[in-house]
């Protein structure tokens, strides 16, 4: 059997979800084909027991101008974060918080060994020059490693250590702070201007958000791609297994690794791009470790396999039924060891920050990810927007196209759309349906 339509979009990530609504909203017959049982790729959430549990540590930076573009944030019911972190490390905790939200906490983060007053004078000029520059300004910076620019700015070693290095390692999975300034400095922005936050119905709630909006019949659930193929005249067939879709453009808008797997005819290979994995191990807990505090915690790097933990239903109670709590750990990278042996670690350094109450923590899953955000190293990123058109007729588009981040993957799925619109070649016809 074979179908036709203007455009079909392969992947209903955010990406793909948003390329799908631009060009609807552009009078285009499109057709959205995805592989699994739901929409969202990478941000969706589970229901077990009860609980929520997002695909890994994921959160949603309300400062994204992707998030006002594309997303009703009042719809959504966010739940922010504190504003700040409480950091372990060689046996202290540490509570280091925004002095522009939360500044008698921020007082007291001054007492930390880890900050001295030139740190925080430093701090505030770089928040400044941060703010300063539009966007489009930071992104275009000369870029090094972020370890790199955090020694121009000065900051002395004890916040480094004490505070960039788990911060970063948790939030690109990255201990090494290779990542390229430019990212770096575009995620501090949003940081410094908005809240960092979950959906009361888990990260999951962003991808059926934008699916809610698309006519009907557009999206196509269980419906894998096998092949892209060139069947002349301007038209690309999708191979379907029950039969082709013909369009005149076709968007793939897959992670990194599908988009390497799949066979496009008469396109070159897309470089794969390299990935920053990591595990999240999701805990049952009879009472809340950190007390109803919607705290982040982080652990230092080296010192167990926790880079980031925090008691979701404290940041939003829905994520957990009444009367028990949700913990969720995330790592860096995907541990070789077994998921029992990991569990066991990941306890024993809980322990020491929470004491006894940890040994009644039931495990309730542990996801191993291993590409949870393509590698955004200076000599990854020539340029930080990346081409998404690949080849006639065929355009690309996801996080590895743009940042690692939910803005990067909504912003390249716009720019896919705006690309197969400026191509010219498709016309609204509605003929697929």
């Amino acid at each position: 059997m074979i179908e036709r339509t203007d455009v079909a979009v392969i992947g209903a990530g955010l990406a793909g979800l948003v390329a799908a609504l631009r060009l609807t909203e552009a009078g285009r017959d499109v057709v959205l084909l995805e592989a699994s049982d739901g929409v969202g790729g990478r941000v969706r959430t589970d229901v077990v027991d009860g609980f929520l549990l997002d695909r890994g540590f994921q959160v949603l930076l309300t400062a994204y101008p992707a998030v006002r573009r594309w997303l009703d944030a009042d719809a959504l019911d966010l739940r922010p974060f504190a504003a700040g972190v409480v950091v372990h490390r060689e046996g202290r905790t540490l509570r280091l918080a925004d002095p522009f939200r939360a500044p008698f906490a921020a007082a007291a983060s001054l007492l930390s060994p880890s900050v001295t007053p030139l740190d925080a004078l430093r701090l505030l000029r770089w928040r400044q020059a941060i703010l300063a520059r539009d966007g489009r300004r930071v992104a275009a910076r000369p870029q090094v490693t972020t370890a790199e620019r955090l020694a121009e700015v000065g900051f002395s070693d004890g916040l480094v250590e004490g505070f960039f290095r788990p911060f970063l390692a948790g939030t690109f999975f990255d201990s090494d702070l290779t990542t390229s300034s430019r990212v770096t400095e575009l995620v501090f922005r949003c940081f410094f201007r908005g809240d960092v936050a979950v959906p009361a119905r888990g990260m999951g709630a962003l991808g059926e958000q934008l699916a809610g909006r698309l006519p009907a019949g557009v999206l196509r659930l269980r419906t894998p791609v096998r092949a892209v193929r060139d069947v002349g005249d301007g038209v690309r067939a999708v191979v379907l297994d029950d039969g082709e879709l013909h369009a005149e453009a076709v968007v793939v808008a897959t992670d990194a690794p599908s988009l390497v797997d799949l066979p496009l005819d008469g396109a070159p290979t897309v470089p794969a791009a390299p990935a920053r994995g990591t595990a999240a191990v999701h805990f049952d807990a009879p009472r809340s470790p950190t007390r109803g505090r919607p705290d982040l915690h982080l652990g230092a790097p080296g010192e167990g396999p926790i880079a980031t933990l925090a008691t979701m239903s404290d940041v939003a109670p829905t994520y957990a039924p009444s009367g028990r709590s949700l913990v969720t750990v995330s790592t860096v990278g995907v541990p070789a060891e077994d998921d029992e042996t990991l569990v066991a670690a990941v306890r024993a350094q809980a322990h020491a920050w929470f004491g006894d109450e940890v040994d009644a923590w039931r495990p309730l899953a542990v996801q191993r990810i291993p590409y949870a955000q393509p590698r955004q190293d200076p000599g990854d990123l020539p340029e930080l927007a990346r081409p998404v058109a690949h080849a006639p007729g065929v355009f690309v588009c996801g996080d590895h196209r743009d940042t690692g981040s939910i803005q990067g993957a909504m912003v390249s799925g716009r720019r896919a759309a705006d690309a197969v619109l400026a191509a010219g070649s498709v016309v609204a016809t509605g003929s697929g349906r």
